[in-house]
């Protein structure tokens, strides 16, 4: 009862979910690690990345940034894209700030990155020093973001949408002595609102951070009484996306899709097109065989590697047949149609699956 006979190359994996009104979901996650070659081909790697019960963090959970979130979320509206990496000095020359981005499909992002920085005192109040160093290769990582903890106030404060950056204050005298951040939204550049800048950075977003915490509902009183264990009724399905909201893609990705990344590699410069890969999912009920799809969850892009992993997933309702659920069987179906080359989502023409 409840197997998964997993048919492909891909990690697969699954768990139960409940809805809104407590009825069972059955989630059935695949996942693909592709590695990247220089000129931009892809292929699937020996090693696949397994799938991911609980939060996965880059250090101590709650004093770290989040690594990876869940690959079992009860859904998700749209296609989350999330970067785990660093940022490279054009042509490995020592630099005080680049410029990095990435595109995929129709997002483009770009970050702003300097070397190592501290508030000084100056004649007219705390102000921002000149990188200490140059670097080559920095990682782009929400501890040099701005953000934390103001630890010279009197009373715990700290930025919710980055609890664990730097340079984060109540007063403006706290600043001296401060780390500033590193890492600035490229339009606004690193003196923009110097004081109290927008945490920027390209990786995910933990549950318990703002913006994602706001929609996870009201749990008072009422909710007690009312609701508990269910969710609350103002609980919001965006709180499961957990890229930055500039990472959320407008439709569900397909595959096919180009990526470039400036300044993200040794190289300074990586293209490629995201796999496309369609997977036919068989639930056998004993008395009752249902076929479904999934959507493209997440997208991670590790440049530092390279690599890209990509989540499918499937929900699929099956309250009132939970006892009868025996097993879910995943095949992967070949997409023999050429990908699309200009950035746009799925193929070209029309396309046949073997």
């Amino acid at each position: 009862m409840w197997a998964l006979d997993n048919q492909t190359s891909f990690a697969a994996g699954r768990a139960w979910a409940r809805n809104r009104d407590g009825g069972e979901i059955w989630l059935v996650a695949v996942k693909g690690t592709y590695n990247i070659d220089r000129n931009g081909a892809t292929r699937l790697a020996d090693d696949q990345v397994d799938l991911f019960l609980t939060p996965q963090f880059s250090g101590e959970p709650g004093k770290s940034s989040l690594l990876y979130d869940t690959d079992f979320p009860r859904t998700k509206l749209t296609t989350d894209v999330i970067l785990n990496g660093s940022a490279y000095a054009p042509n490995a020359r020592p630099t005080m700030a680049v410029d990095v981005s990435l595109r995929v499909g129709g997002i483009t992002k770009s970050l702003h990155i300097t070397g190592d920085r501290e508030w000084t005192a100056g004649p007219l109040g705390p102000r921002l020093s000149w990188p200490a160093k140059t670097f080559v290769k920095t990682p782009i990582v929400y501890e040099r973001a701005f953000g934390g903890e103001d630890s010279a106030s009197s009373k715990p404060a700290w930025d919710r949408a980055n609890p664990v950056g730097t340079g984060y204050v109540t007063q403006k005298g706290h600043l001296v002595g401060r780390r500033a951040p590193n890492i600035y939204a490229a339009e606004a550049g690193p003196f923009a609102s110097a004081e109290n800048p927008t945490p920027a950075g390209f990786g995910a977003i933990a549950g318990h951070w703002s913006p994602r915490v706001k929609f996870a509902g009201t749990y008072d009183r009422e909710w007690e009484s009312r609701r508990a264990p269910l969710l609350p009724d103002d609980f919001n399905d965006r709180f499961y996306q957990c890229a930055p909201s500039d990472q959320q893609t407008p439709q569900f990705l397909k595959g096919g899709e180009q990526v470039e990344l400036r300044n993200l590699t040794p190289h300074g410069y990586l293209q490629f097109l995201l796999p496309r890969v369609i997977f036919g999912f068989e639930t056998d009920f004993g008395n009752e065989v249902v076929n479904h799809r999934a959507n493209l969850h997440t997208v991670i892009l590790e440049p530092d590697i390279p690599r890209v992993l990509m989540v499918w997933h499937s929900a699929l309702p099956c309250h009132p047949k939970v006892s009868k659920l025996r097993r879910t069987m995943i095949v992967e179906k070949t997409v023999l149609a050429r990908p699309r080359t200009d950035g746009g989502s799925g193929a070209t023409g029309a396309e046949e699956f073997a």
